[in-house]
């Protein structure tokens, strides 16, 4: 039997180097059987489970998993896109309000000298960028966008 052609090359040292980013980005595993399993299909992985697209190069396939951290967590192998949309994925590194897609932020023209700004991107651009100055006005704005727009994430 012919082995499976692989989809791109490989770099040495690759699935060490693959396993430590997958450890560093909190993906957890049954066992090391079962990780040994979602790496085998990885390197073979053509297309994105979700929308079914042909990755370009080796560098637009992801492994999705749950951020959580307290369970197995690997969920599919996806597209770069695909996994930018999670749902999970969405709170922001800049976020201190503890809300999804709100940070405050310094503001000189609000009197109070900051504001709650509302950013939501798609295909890293911005679909709704603005700011309240109010917390609780922020979060009904962003709760009305998220309602009008329910396809904006999976």
């Amino acid at each position: 039997m012919a082995e499976k052609e692989l989809p791109f090359p490989l770099y040495k040292r690759h699935k060490s180097y693959t396993f430590k980013n997958w450890d560093r980005y909190g993906v957890i595993f049954e066992s090391k059987e079962h990780r040994e399993e979602v790496y085998q299909q990885y390197i073979y992985s053509k297309y994105c489970e979700l929308c079914g697209i042909e990755y370009p190069s080796s560098r637009h396939r992801r492994l999705d998993h749950e951020h959580d951290p307290t369970k197995p967590n690997f969920r599919n192998i996806v597209c770069t896109k695909c996994n930018c949309h999670k749902k999970d994925n969405k709170i922001r590194k800049d976020n201190n309000t503890g809300e999804e897609y709100i940070s405050k932020c310094k503001e000189k023209s609000y009197t109070q000298g900051f504001c709650f700004r509302i950013s939501i991107e798609r295909d890293y651009k911005y679909i709704l960028r603005t700011a309240r100055k109010t917390l609780e006005e922020a979060i009904i704005c962003r709760d009305e966008f998220l309602k009008e727009n329910p396809g904006v994430y999976t």
